[in-house]
């Protein structure tokens, strides 16, 4: 029988955060410049997924056309690096697609067998997803992810793991 976790899930049994980048993990300003520095709110979020141990994470910013999953990976603490199991693949970005960051999302999970997993994105592009969409939580790009986010994102975290 299986282990449970400090989240309560069995080992082997995980929740997913597709993860964006400006405008979460840093603040950006109104024309969309960079106003503090890179990953400045990194540490609020390993806080919240030192608590949830069965959440791994996978990319869905642009920065993952950029970098390597390695490469990213290194942005992170190293007991969180391991957590950062891949990112999405692209849309071809010529192409006009609605909300096109859940289309990428919905891509990765039936490409890696996991469309009944638990999951939640964590972006600050709301016209990135269907309006309404109940499996993101949107950050303010210009406060990026704060306590608000932060209580709103731990609640579906919670979910994953009454869930499991």
């Amino acid at each position: 029988m299986p282990i449970p976790n400090v989240s309560g899930c069995a080992s082997g049994s995980s929740g997913l955060l597709f993860l964006d980048v400006d405008g979460v993990l840093h603040p950006v300003g109104a024309d969309y410049s960079f106003s503090s520095r890179f990953f400045s709110h990194l540490p609020l979020l390993e806080e919240l997924l030192r608590e949830f141990k069965s959440v791994d994470v996978i990319i869905s910013s642009d920065w993952r056309r950029a970098e390597s999953i390695e490469q990213l990976q290194r942005y992170f603490s190293a007991d969180i690096r391991h957590r950062i199991i891949g990112a999405t693949p692209q849309i071809d970005p010529k192409l006009n697609v609605h909300h096109r960051r859940q289309r990428e999302i919905q891509a990765w999970l039936d490409g890696n067998g996991r469309h009944d997993a638990e999951w939640v994105a964590l972006d600050d592009w709301p016209l990135s997803f269907e309006a309404g969409f109940e499996r993101v939580v949107l950050t303010d790009p210009q406060r990026a992810f704060d306590q608000d986010s932060f209580q709103e994102l731990r609640s579906h975290f919670l979910r994953f793991a009454a869930d499991c």
